[in-house]
């Protein structure tokens, strides 16, 4: 039995029209929460610049939105019952707005970090208020899928709209923009005249096979795995590649181009066979980027698209299972967000040391390489020498994580140098620096396969609900004999 408190009439003929409205305005948001999990990731090289930190350091600015997050949802479950969804929803709106225009004008990673983490407070009230919302005006699954939609494409979309902003404006243009973006979710929701839903708390939801501690582990799982996706395949492409934040973006959406298109495709089958594909389309496509030899944009693009349609098929369909247990709608809501952020921090956790690591060595490993490069060109001897010393110089100045900048050696080189001796410079230049990246872009690989790996221990969780499934359904004849 429910104990949904029902909406009074709307005065209005276009009572559809309203509520449509406003279910539109409430996954807007939940989007927009979602979103924030990975928008920065574009701008973090940027952060790192302009506030003079690390790769390392700068996760924080992913970690702390998470963990706030996940913490939010614990403190607000115990309270959901007494709180009503709608002013829920705008409160969390309106802190979430306000902590983006102090993380936009924030002027040291410190204050960056507490700022993010208001803002995950605030997307944790935000979001654990929607689905009531939703499940108000929609009966039955639809609800649920739509929140579980918003959710998947929202995660997926924050890449490409945050290199966007960062590259027409500045990293700072991500929080701002999510200022007017809150208010206009706020406004939407306030001027529809539906009065407020309190949770459902005793309803269940839709059943699955797939149950809802099996699907939020699959989850967890899932969205470590997708650090790899949506955190160090940016790193290589504006970092190493030297790829401008637009040109990333543009590459980038393919996760949410295929997200969208799977996620259809995926909605009303069972979440066992679309959270498996989705699990191993997700491992395929960070193998791929594991194994991309050098700069190869299509082959990105192809990797990532397959990332996207692996998080189209599976968390659309494992969300919705994840959110069909007993309790109100609120609380099986924070239980799945908490799971889903878990896994970004778990992932950054793990990852980030093996990256850092593996990323601080590359530059030096590719020393051999770059002095076989260097006395194999068409120069003379003394200017390889001079050159060589130059090289050197700048590699022991670049701190650890970067690539060193060569321009300056090769510049110092050139002058007073013959014209045949400047016209070879140029090549060489191109030849040693693709050297390096060569070796630095292999230097992702031990961290992409374990991002795979993630992604992969979702099968043997599913094999095991499967596995019970057959034995629920086992003919009594086939069952063991009682004693």
């Amino acid at each position: 039995m429910t104990t949904v408190t029902e909406p009074q009439p709307e005065p209005h003929h276009d009572l559809r029209a309203s509520r449509s409205w406003r279910d539109l305005s409430v996954r807007f948001a939940v989007g927009l929460a979602f979103a924030d999990a990975s928008i920065v990731v574009l701008a973090l090289p940027q952060i790192v610049g302009q506030l003079d930190t690390t790769i390392s350091h700068v996760t924080w600015v992913i970690m702390a939105y998470n963990l706030a997050l996940i913490a939010g949802v614990l403190a607000f479950l115990p309270l959901a019952h007494r709180l009503s969804s709608r002013r829920a929803l705008l409160t969390g709106i309106g802190l979430f707005g306000l902590a983006s225009i102090g993380c936009g004008v924030a002027q040291s990673l410190e204050v960056l970090v507490a700022m993010r983490c208001v803002q995950g407070l605030g997307g944790a009230l935000l979001l654990c208020s929607s689905l009531p919302l939703l499940a108000g005006a929609a009966r039955g699954g639809r609800a649920t899928s739509e929140w579980a939609a918003a959710a998947a494409i929202g995660a997926a979309v924050g890449p490409a709209a945050g290199g966007l902003l960062t590259q027409a404006f500045d990293w700072r243009a991500i929080f701002i923009a999510h200022a007017p973006a809150a208010a206009i979710a706020a406004a939407a929701v306030v001027a529809v005249p539906v009065r407020s839903f309190r949770a459902v708390v005793d309803e269940p939801g839709e059943p699955s096979v797939v149950t809802p501690v099996a699907a939020n582990a699959a989850l967890l799982l899932l969205s470590a795995g997708l650090i790899g996706a949506l955190f160090l395949s940016v790193v290589l492409l504006i970092d190493v590649w030297q790829v401008e934040p637009a040109g990333a973006a543009v590459i980038v959406s393919a996760i949410p181009l295929a997200t969208v298109l799977t996620q259809r495709l995926a909605r009303g089958r069972s979440p066992l066979l679309t959270g498996a594909l989705g699990a191993a389309l997700l491992a395929a496509g960070l193998a791929g980027l594991a194994l991309v030899p050098h700069r190869e944009l299509g082959w990105m693009v192809v990797a990532l698209a397959l990332c996207g349609a692996g998080l189209g098929f599976s968390f659309t369909t494992l969300t919705a299972s994840a959110m069909g247990g007993r309790g109100s709608a609120t609380v099986r809501a924070g239980r799945t967000v908490a799971a889903r952020d878990a896994g970004l921090v778990v992932g950054l956790l793990v990852l980030t040391p093996l990256f850092v690591h593996d990323l601080d060595a590359a530059p030096k490993q590719a020393l051999p390489k770059v002095a076989s490069t260097l006395f194999a060109a068409k120069v003379d001897t003394g200017t390889k020498l001079a050159l060589g010393a130059r090289m050197l110089a700048i590699y022991q100045k670049t701190p650890g994580g970067q690539l060193p900048d060569l321009d300056p050696a090769f510049a110092a080189t050139k002058q007073g140098a013959s014209p045949q001796t400047r016209a070879a410079l140029g090549p060489l230049q191109t030849s040693i620096e693709g050297e390096i990246q060569r070796v630095v872009t292999h230097s992702f690989r031990r961290s992409l396969f374990f991002s795979a790996a993630f992604a992969l221990l979702v099968l043997p969780v599913l094999a095991m609900v499967w596995i019970t499934e057959q034995r629920r359904r086992r003919p009594d004849g086939d069952a063991a004999p009682e004693t």
